[in-house]
């Protein structure tokens, strides 16, 4: 499946194309072994139109051109259509450096795509090991809120005398709580002043709406990262679960938050492998 090791693959036109700093960036650890496994961890800053996105997909074919396993490769987007257009660039540089070979490489890219619908796949894949039903089902945004709104409104805060925050507002705040790890009270004061005093009655919305999941046996999309971070947590299944890759890539790392930092960090402790690529100035958080 591999081609032949090399620290310097036999067509570089495509190193050409690229400058100075993304040629580092490009070529950084894969002429330490066959793999580039031992490969210090990587971090790209650089600003809008720098051309980040096109040196994350260079090197990950770069990778695969030195030698790596495209089966051991995960790369991991912020949206389904990065994911796809990655890949597709990805595809092209190789083609460019490996001719016919080119395409069952890139075809044995097996693990590319959001942080959500990886962490989607491993849950099947390890749930009996967590005690969870492999067969869950996982709500979108919109049945989320749909299932926080029954909640609601069983619980009466959707006949008060004042109005209580709307589904979609309680599903925001929900999910940033969850994926910040920060305490409701700070979430609410920093995000969402005007829904303050109605901390207690949140807290037992979310309750409420944990509980209504775990019956229903479904997860939501903060589920999917949550209890990939749990997993992590382990060292055995964090060692089983990183021990899949030799090469972990993120794109667009400025938007992760402390769930997604706990899973990177999780799985490669030592950051060896490892390579983000993001923009400070455009941090969402």
């Amino acid at each position: 499946m591999n081609p032949e090791p090399s620290s310097s693959p036999g067509n570089d036109d495509y190193l050409s194309r690229l400058n100075d700093a993304q040629r580092q960036a490009v070529t950084h650890g894969t002429g330490v072994s066959a793999g580039g496994a031992d490969s210090s961890p990587l971090l790209v800053i650089a600003g809008a139109g720098s051309g980040k996105t096109n040196t994350l997909a260079h090197r990950v074919a770069h990778l695969i051109a030195s030698g790596a396993d495209p089966r051991r490769i995960l790369l991991l987007t912020f949206s389904r259509r990065a994911s796809v257009e990655m890949t597709r660039r990805v595809e092209r540089t190789c083609k460019t450096v490996l001719g016919d070979k080119a395409g069952p490489l890139a075809d044995a890219l097996a693990w590319a795509g959001t942080f959500h619908s990886i962490g989607a796949r491993l849950l099947r894949e390890y749930a009996r090991q967590i005690g969870m039903d492999p067969a869950f089902s996982i709500h979108d945004r919109e049945d989320s809120a749909d299932l926080m709104n029954l909640i609601r409104h069983d619980l009466g805060f959707s006949k008060t005398e004042n109005r209580f925050p709307g589904k979609g507002t309680c599903l925001a705040i929900y999910s940033r709580v969850v994926n910040s790890g920060a305490p409701l009270a700070d979430v609410l004061l920093k995000h969402y002043p005007w829904c303050a005093g109605w901390e207690a009655q949140l807290k037992q919305l979310f309750a409420g709406y944990v509980t209504a999941k775990q019956e229903q046996g479904v997860l939501d999309y903060d589920d999917l990262l949550l209890c990939w971070a749990q997993m992590v947590s382990d060292p055995v299944l964090a060692a089983d679960i990183g021990g899949k890759w030799d090469h972990v890539l993120v794109d667009e790392y400025q938007d992760t938050n402390r769930l997604q930092a706990e899973i990177l960090l999780g799985m490669k402790p030592d950051g060896r492998g490892l390579t983000v690529v993001g923009d400070d100035a455009q941090s969402i958080l």
